[in-house]
């Protein structure tokens, strides 16, 4: 299978070893102290999907490592 331009944006924010990590498509592009900050990074990140014309989801792990899935936060 080859994807030249992809049609969506995935953003991760996850608690991992004692911190906050945004990862977008797989990347990891940050890690926080504070939660907080990671969704700023993550408004970035809708930011640029929006701009790109690309479709956009967050997943979320919490400190309970439960996983939810979220539309993108708006920038």
């Amino acid at each position: 299978m080859d994807v030249e331009k992809p049609t969506a944006m995935q953003i991760i924010v996850a608690w991992r070893d004692n911190k906050w990590v945004v990862l977008r498509n797989t990347t990891e592009v940050g890690a926080y102290a504070y939660r907080m900050h990671a969704m700023d990074m993550a408004r970035t990140l809708s930011a640029e999907a929006q701009a790109d014309g690309l479709e956009c989801y967050m997943l979320v792990r919490e400190q309970n490592g439960r996983w939810e899935e979220y539309p993108c936060p708006k920038p």
